[in-house]
Order: structure tokens, then C-alpha cells, then sequence
């Protein structure tokens, strides 16, 4: 054996022992720098193999190819304990990687190949031990396409594995699994419909403008704009060498019912997809039911799966609160909490939560858990709209489905919403109390014209709603009449 291959056996051994102490002490920055050596000594092998085939030392190439292999199985063996690593500590995304890069150095074992297909699935939450409606459960169309992806990436690896080792029962299990949850989602129309949906790339002036033209809401504007501006500001100062904060995206937002949280929180998706903070830029809404399981051990799984959909996008959870009930500790909300916490941290650089409700429950939640204090400093109030905000809104919804309401019916709608809002000042819906009244008045509309073409009458023009539908309207709703006239303030409308 030539002295510069025992020189390099000599630098492996020294490696596979620094390499053995590393995982001990599970220093996966102290392992990711020993497979930069490993590397490099792979490197010197090429090197040497180019120059003895340049001077014609044919007699010793033998020697050299399998100090490679050698070096290139054991490499692929620590990036198998590596994804280990990252498994235990329930990172799939890296593990994955890991088991991916395993591959990539060493195809001796076809094992390597299984458990690559195995995390690939993990990250979506699927497992091939489980029932293909059990994982359906856990596609949607937010995340359809990438998990359509990898079952393509897992295919083609495990068909790899088979024709460079043959057909084993394990292989030919996932392949056949695959097929049947492919034939599962292509059978789901709003699987089939996302499949299908070219994705729209919103710039980030389009989605500033799609929040500029919600009625209302100036302040909420001015501080997701103060946001993206700082985010923005960062990327900057970054670019040029400066030291730059870490930016904690996650928010709060805070106000009653039908005052746009929902939609500003998907326009923040969009901005922040629009400026390289999101890969995705999807929303994903949840509530406590979504989140928090009935037995142990079980809400941490449910949660995970939440988080991993939202991935790459915001994860919005309305009535946050919910999560815990009063001061049981026993209350697997608490878990829930924990859970998303965690996650939060890990995957700060890809997704973002937006926790959100009624203000005083929320500011009792938030500040009652010091671990979400410090995590969500963006807090953001949404104001209840005015009477004349509400009438705007009514005339852009009447306006989207194609209608036309008189000024007298216009009149006694402004008088039944202004009414509504007096008698109910913190819950009367905002912005859901004007969409629920127009789809009211469509309806009183419908049967209308309805009944009088049974008659052989004139229902009149179909996109009008006069006065005659607006008085069945305020006849059939249970604020009619004298219900309200002691309240004070009913004169003035």
C-alpha cells in the first residue's frame, strides 16, 4: 500500500473517533464540521485516482477505489445517525435531509432507501403503517401539492432501491401504499380542484393594496405596514454587513367578532410570502377542537399536524384563549400550548402564528403565560366599525353579488343595523351583521318574486332589494318592533 493512501486511512481513523465522540455528545455542530473533513479527504481519494490515471499507475487504482467506498459507506452510515438524531428530537424536515444525503454518499443499503421514503412522509404527517383515510384526514388543499410532490420523490427513490437491489417486501409495501393514497386523493374533488389551481404569485404591492382598500381599520394598516417596513428595513442593513435583530413575527390580534382579523391575517400571509419571509404564504385557520385531543398523549400529535400543515405560511388559531379552560392543569390545552411554543421556536424562520379574539380574553390569556408574552410582542387591535364603516361594507358586499338597494331601503337597513349594534355593543357581529342581513333580504327577495309569479304578479326587477324586502326583513328579525324602544339612542338613528 502506498504511503500517502496509509496516510489517509490514518486521517480516517482519527475522524471516525472524533466523529464517535461528537454523537456522544449529540454536538451536531461538532458533527456537521467532522463531515466537512470527511469531505475532504473523499476529495484527496478523487484527486489521487485522476493522477494515477493521468501517469498510467493502473497497479494501484484498485487500492484507491476501495478506500473510497470504504470512507463513502461509513460516511453514509454517520448521516443515518445523524437523521437519528434530528428524529429524536423531532425535527423531520433535517432528518429527511440527512437520510437523503446518507443516499447520495452510499447506496450499499437498501434499508437507508426505506427509511428515507418513511421520512419523507413523516414531515407530512403520513405513515405508511396507518390507514390511507387516517392519512387523507391530514391532506388538504393547503398542502396537497408538496405532499403530491413527495410521494413522486418517495417513488422514485424506493424504484431506485429495487433495481439496485431488488424487489423486498418493504419496498414493493410503500410503493403499493402510494398508489392507493394517490388514487384517494385524486378521488377528492377539493384535492383534485388545488391540484389543478395554477398558484397566483402576489406581489407585495398588490397585497399592500388589497389592505388598503378594507374600510376602516387605519390603525391595524398602519402597524402591518410598520411590520413588513421592519422586516424589510432588516433584510437590508443585513445585506450590507450590518448587525441585524432577530424578528419575531408572531401576533396577536385582538377585537369582537366580524372586524376583519381573519382577513388581514391572510392579506399578512401574502405580504410576507411577497418579502422572502414565507416560502408558501397559506393560511391555515384552527380552533381548540383542531388542536386538543380527548386522551393522552394525543393533543401533542393533533397539534403537530396543524403546524406542520401551516408550515411555510400562518397559522391562525381564533378564540386562542379556548385552548386553556379556567386553571384546570389538567387540561390538555395546556399541552396544545406547550407544543406550539416549541414549534415556534424551531420553525421561526417559516411560518408565523397569529393568536386571536375577543380583547379582554386575550389580554388575560396572553399576559397569564409568560412563555407567549415574550413571543408575541406584534399586538394588534382591531376596532369595532362604525355605523357608517358598516353601511360601506354593505353597499361593497351588495355590489359584489350584483344587487341594488333604494335609498328608503337603504334607510331602514342602516336603522336595523344601527339598532342591532346599540343592543348588542360586543357582540352584534361587525361585519358578519351586514352580510348575514343582505343574504336575509337576497332570501326574503327570492321567495317574493317567487310567490308573486305564482300569482301571475310583477316580483319586479331581480337585482333590486326596495322597501317592500327591506320591511319583511325588519318584520322577521327578532329586534323588530317594540322590542328596542326603551333603548336610548334609538331616536337618533
Amino acid at each position: 500500500m502506498e504511503e500517502r493512501l496509509k496516510m489517509i486511512y490514518d486521517s480516517f481513523a482519527d475522524l471516525e473517533e472524533d466523529m464517535q465522540a461528537a454523537f456522544s455528545s449529540k454536538d451536531k455542530e461538532l458533527i456537521k464540521s467532522h463531515f466537512f473533513r470527511s469531505h475532504r479527504l473523499v476529495f484527496k481519494i478523487m484527486d489521487h485516482i485522476e493522477r494515477k490515471i493521468q501517469t498510467r499507475e493502473y497497479s494501484v487504482l484498485g487500492d484507491y477505489f476501495h478506500c473510497m467506498n470504504v470512507l463513502k459507506k461509513k460516511i453514509g452510515s454517520w448521516y443515518e445517525d445523524l437523521a437519528q438524531l434530528y428524529e429524536e428530537e423531532n425535527q423531520e424536515e433535517w432528518a429527511e435531509r440527512e437520510w437523503f444525503s446518507g443516499i447520495t454518499e452510499s447506496t450499499d443499503s437498501i434499508e437507508r432507501f426505506i427509511q428515507y421514503a418513511h421520512a419523507t412522509l413523516k414531515v407530512h404527517n403520513l405513515y405508511v403503517s396507518k390507514d390511507i383515510k387516517v392519512n387523507l384526514e391530514r391532506i388538504s388543499a393547503a398542502n396537497v401539492i408538496d405532499i403530491t410532490s413527495s410521494l413522486k420523490r418517495v417513488r422514485l427513490v424506493i424504484n431506485s432501491a429495487v433495481s439496485e437491489h431488488g424487489a423486498v417486501e418493504q419496498a414493493n409495501y410503500i410503493l403499493a401504499w402510494v398508489d392507493e393514497l394517490q388514487k384517494a386523493i385524486s378521488n377528492r374533488e377539493d384535492l383534485t380542484l388545488a391540484l389543478d389551481k395554477v398558484p397566483e404569485e402576489v406581489s407585495l404591492e398588490k397585497a399592500i393594496g388589497e389592505l388598503e382598500q378594507l374600510i376602516g381599520l387605519d390603525e391595524v394598516k398602519r402597524k402591518i405596514k410598520d411590520i413588513t417596513n421592519w422586516v424589510s428595513f432588516n433584510k437590508l442593513r443585513q445585506e450590507q454587513g450590518f448587525k441585524t435583530e432577530k424578528i419575531s413575527l408572531h401576533m396577536v390580534f385582538s377585537g369582537n367578532p366580524g372586524t376583519g382579523k381573519t382577513t388581514v391575517a391572510r392579506l399578512v400571509a401574502n405580504i410576507l410570502k411577497a418579502i422572502g419571509v414565507l416560502s408558501k404564504g397559506h393560511l391555515v385557520e384552527v380552533g381548540r377542537s383542531d388542536l386538543v385531543a380527548e386522551y393522552v398523549g394525543q393533543t401533542a400529535i393533533k397539534t403537530m399536524n396543524k403546524i406542520k400543515e401551516a408550515k411555510g405560511g400562518v397559522l391562525f388559531i381564533d378564540e386562542a384563549y379556548s385552548l386553556v379552560r379556567g386553571s384546570a392543569s389538567s387540561d390538555f390545552g395546556i399541552e396544545a400550548i406547550d407544543t406550539l411554543v416549541k414549534s415556534m421556536e424551531d420553525d421561526r424562520n417559516n411560518m408565523v402564528v397569529i393568536l386571536a379574539g375577543y380583547p379582554n380574553e386575550m389580554k388575560t390569556f396572553i399576559d397569564s403565560n409568560p412563555g407567549l408574552q415574550s413571543r408575541f410582542k406584534n399586538q394588534i387591535e382591531f376596532p369595532d366599525y362604525s355605523l357608517d364603516e358598516l353601511m360601506e361594507i354593505t353597499n361593497l358586499l351588495l355590489h359584489q353579488r350584483d344587487y341594488i338597494m333604494t335609498p328608503s331601503a337603504s334607510t331602514t337597513f342602516r336603522r336595523m343595523v344601527g339598532k342591532t349594534t346599540l343592543r348588542y355593543p360586543e357582540t352584534h357581529g361587525n361585519g358578519r351583521l351586514v352580510r348575514n342581513m343582505i343574504e336575509d333580504a337576497i332570501m326574503a327577495k327570492a321567495s317574493f318574486v317567487m310567490e308573486q309569479k305564482a300569482r301571475n304578479l310583477p316580483g319586479g326587477d331581480l337585482d333590486l332589494l326596495d322597501e317592500t324586502i327591506m320591511g319583511i326583513v325588519e318584520k322577521n328579525r327578532p329586534l323588530a318592533g317594540k322590542k328596542l324602544a326603551g333603548i336610548n339612542g334609538m331616536n337618533r338613528l
